[in-house]
């Protein structure tokens, strides 16, 4: 999910003011000194990241890889960024920089990229292949994730297939724009196939309701050193785009746009099914008209392309706020790897398509531009099942100032619906480190908790939300009060 206020769309979370902030200083308002066992070697090998965000310009994005030597040092790296606020995109620079891992996972990372400002990158290490990220600058603040890239996929042979993608961020417009489609590959770099669906400033773009078709394309051999390569596809409906990919395996690319005026970004995963069946976790976000939009729920299925009891959404519209709408309705599949889920008679229809990284969905009613992800959920759910330590994510827009924050997060979930731990928050270019955290949960046996259950809270300012477990593991989440937000913590390794 993707990112801005009356521009972009989100990546998740909670909200917190400089004025606020700058009282924040006394030892009960921030968190213990970390512990556990993490270290700089923790972070060791070569990772892409993709984050987005907004600067003094509006929306931005980046994409890169990294090589971490283990001891505090990044050895090279490769940035692409992309903001309709500069001239032109900077692509393909070259970078080195530093970082520190802390005990509990958290951690810092300085970048310094040839032809580009410095930036920092503040993290949460899940374990050694995956960190959740936020740009922690006082110029710019943004959301995205990081993940160790598997060399021996750096080839056409090994990303020959099909991959579902869903990308988001801004049209030329600098209005709210997201895609998720499918599309072919072959081992000779050729796009040969696919499909489609556009939401651009809520004016949909989808073949009449079928998908616009993907006429052609072509991807280029991955760079040895970092994955790196180039994409493009067209399609009647949005024309000719073009990208950076990083490859992170066989079954999963990151995508940045390269074109200088629409800008979008996300990852594509590998199509293994094009199936929908079981039970669901979701969450998606972006905009409806200018209002910033979040909504997460639990879809059930009974393997007869039926919707039944109890699934359910809760929506936070620019703060208008419905929890526990109950959700009927039906879904299909079809073999070009395109579904779509039409519920409460027709009035929530989603174009969906299945992946490896679980079920890429996208809104396809007129007037909103909201895209996410639904996970296959593995139970069986209580509130005793969440228990351990976790690393988490947020983003989304305070709609008292207008603003965007993102915020990472390490705690401890005790199994008797309390949290405890420590959130770092950018707030709009107002950083702070450390601040303590607590909160609390409860789930059900379909995995969502109820809408008095959920909070997250700082001293900076108490948060309500809705969890939805995917499993014991991981869980989603959105924020139901003066701020819209989504996001997501996973259990640290």
């Amino acid at each position: 999910m993707s990112r801005k206020y009356g521009v972009v769309v989100l990546l998740v979370l909670s909200s917190f003011t400089a004025l606020i902030l700058a009282g924040c200083g006394s030892s009960n308002q921030l968190a213990p000194r970390p512990v556990g066992n993490f270290t700089n070697a923790n972070f060791s090998g070569t990772y892409a990241f993709i984050v987005s965000g907004t600067n003094a310009g509006g929306f931005f994005t980046f994409a890169g890889s990294v090589q971490a030597d283990g001891n505090g040092h990044i050895t090279a790296g490769t940035l692409d960024i992309n903001s309709p606020g500069t001239t032109t995109p900077l692509l393909n620079l070259s970078m080195t920089g530093t970082y520190i891992v802390h005990a509990d996972g958290r951690g810092t990372a300085t970048l310094n990229p040839n032809g580009s400002n410095a930036f920092t990158l503040d993290f949460i290490l899940l374990n050694n292949q995956h960190a959740f990220v936020v740009r922690f600058d006082n110029v710019a603040t943004g959301s995205g994730s990081m993940d160790q890239q598997n060399s021996s996929a750096f080839n056409l042979t090994s990303l020959a297939g099909n991959f579902a993608f869903n990308i988001s961020g801004v049209d030329a417009a600098r209005n709210p724009e997201s895609t998720v489609g499918v599309f072919t590959v072959t081992s000779a770099g050729s796009i040969t196939a696919g499909l489609q669906d556009t939401a651009d400033n809520g004016v949909i773009v989808n073949g009449g309701g079928t998908g616009d078709p993907v006429s052609s394309g072509s991807m280029s051999s991955p760079a040895g050193g970092n994955g790196r390569g180039t994409l493009t596809i067209s399609s009647g409906g949005t024309g000719t785009r073009n990208f950076a990919f990083y490859v992170i395996s066989s079954t999963q690319i990151r995508m940045i746009e390269t074109d200088a005026a629409t800008v979008l970004s996300g990852d594509a995963f590998n199509r293994t099914s094009t199936s929908i069946t079981g039970n669901f976790a979701f969450t998606a976000s972006g905009s409806t008209g200018a209002v910033p939009f979040a909504v997460g729920g639990i879809i059930d299925t009974d393997g007869s392309g039926n919707v039944v009891s109890p699934s359910v959404e809760d929506a936070n519209a620019g703060g208008t706020v419905n929890t526990g709408v109950a959700l009927t309705g039906a879904f299909s599949s079809a073999a070009t790897g395109r579904g779509t889920l039409s519920m409460n008679g027709a009035s929530i229809n989603y174009a969906v398509y299945p992946s490896s990284g679980g079920l890429q969905i996208i809104r396809i009613d007129a007037g909103l531009t909201v895209s996410g992800t639904a996970f296959q959920q593995t139970g069986p759910f209580s509130t005793s099942a969440i228990n351990g330590r976790f690393g988490g994510s947020l983003t989304g827009v305070d709609l008292n100032f207008g603003i965007e924050f993102d915020a990472l997060t390490q705690f401890t979930a005790d199994g008797n619906g309390r949290i405890t731990g420590a959130m770092d928050l950018n707030n709009s270019g107002t950083v702070t480190t450390g601040l303590a955290l607590s909160g609390s949960y409860s789930f059900d046996s379909s995995g969502r908790s109820s809408a008095a259950a959920g909070a997250l809270n700082t001293a900076a300012r108490g948060q309500t939300v809705v969890f939805y477990a995917i499993s014991s593991s991981r869980v989603l989440f959105v924020e139901i009060d003066s701020s819209v937000a989504v996001g997501a913590f996973a259990q640290q390794q």
